[in-house]
């Protein structure tokens, strides 16, 4: 067995939950990228989200800095609901995410799956899928992103 496989796959998820949900409410895009690669695919009810480069992923980082900042957002919840090895360089998890202001909830939670996997050494998100309405003000913001992208 791997080393690494010893690292519950949920710690593992969990770990880069908190680093994006911290990123994303303080604006920390070097931060975000760390743990994200491109090309990326993200998917909403809305549809998918391409993100080709790090200058779309930061786009969509922006924008979604940019939602949250906007409802008053002071706390992301997100917690690793279950993670598992497909192989020793590949994980499937899920997780929950809710926004909150203060303890009161903005949105949330919904569920989201997410594929990581390890490259040159590091974990990294290389896809996810968020269940949001397509009116949802965090899908109309990755979305926008994508939309001003294609269109550019």
């Amino acid at each position: 067995m791997a080393t690494d496989m010893l690292i519950a796959a949920n710690d593992v998820s969990q770990r880069l939950l908190d680093i994006t949900g911290d990123a994303l409410l303080s604006g920390d895009f070097d931060a975000f990228a760390s743990v994200f690669h491109a090309p990326q695919h993200m998917a909403t009810m809305a549809g998918p989200i391409y993100m080709e480069t790090t200058e779309d992923m930061r786009r969509a980082f922006v924008e979604m800095h940019n939602h949250l900042r906007g409802i008053g957002a002071t706390d992301t919840v997100r917690k690793c609901v279950v993670a598992e090895y497909k192989t020793p360089t590949r994980i499937e998890a899920t997780h929950t995410n809710e926004v909150l202001r203060h303890g009161t909830r903005l949105s949330g939670p919904y569920p989201c799956f997410s594929v990581l996997e390890k490259i040159d050494g590091n974990w990294k998100v290389t896809g996810s899928e968020y269940a949001l309405e397509p009116n949802d003000g965090q899908a109309m913001a990755i979305a926008y992103a994508d939309t001003k992208h294609r269109n550019a």
